[in-house]
Order: structure tokens, then sequence, then C-alpha cells
């Protein structure tokens, strides 16, 4: 068993009634990054009217509690992440598409966990360098 580092779409994935809920048994632990703390908040701030924002600060509230704190991306991630970088330029990819998944996925390999997302097709191309399972 190993350890995982849930993307932003599978945390939210736990607040959406609609959502059937993604398995994670296989982990004998499971995170949260704080820059899905990060983008969650950003999307408080999207919502339309004040019912929407006082739900989703409901629903970020809860999430916080079930998952906890969130890892910090520190100089091990910007490490790991130049590493993503480079793959990405290798390729022919561009720089700045995807960031924040990156910058999740960089905080995965920093912290030696498989990387859990909804998107696994935002993340092709690492191989051998991260590990991604979809949920």
């Amino acid at each position: 068993m190993t350890e995982a580092l849930l993307d932003t779409s599978v945390v939210i994935a736990f607040a959406d009634p609609r959502e059937p809920t993604p398995d994670l048994t296989e982990f004998e632990a499971t995170h949260v990054s704080s820059l899905t703390w990060h983008e969650l908040t950003l999307g408080l701030h999207a919502a339309r009217d004040i019912a929407e924002y006082r739900r989703r600060t409901q629903a970020l509230t809860t999430l916080r509690s079930v998952f906890g704190a969130g890892l910090a991306y520190d100089d091990v991630c910007t490490a790991a992440a130049d590493r993503l970088l480079a793959r990405v330029v290798e390729r022919g990819g561009i720089l700045c598409a995807h960031t924040f998944d990156r910058m999740i996925a960089a905080t995965a390999i920093a912290n030696g966990m498989t990387l859990v997302t909804r998107n696994a097709a935002d993340l092709r191309g690492f191989d051998g360098l991260l590990q991604v399972v979809e949920r």
C-alpha cells in the first residue's frame, strides 16, 4: 500500500452528491495539498450569488474537517516541478498550461505519493516521474 495525494478534482467529488465517492481503499493514507485548499477558496469568490457562496463555504469547511491541513508547496516541491516542466519543454508542451495540476503533481513527487485525480489526461507524459491513478 502507498500514500496518496488527492487532486482537487477528487476532493470536489467528496462534496458533490451527484458524483460517486472515489474508492481510495487501496491507499494506507490520503493527503491534500494546500494548493487544493487555495483552488477551492478561489471557487468561493467565483460564486454567482450569496447562496452559492454560502453553499461553497460550507462544503469547503466540511472538506477541510475531513481531510485536514494541506501539504505545503515548498522548495522540495519546486525542485520536483522543475523536473516536470523540463519534461513539458522536452515534449513541446505549453509551460503555463495546467499550472495548479502540475504544482500538485510536484507536491506528490516531493512527498513520495501517488497522485489520485479525475483528470489523468492533464498529466500525460510524466511517466517515470509521477505515478497517477484516475478515480
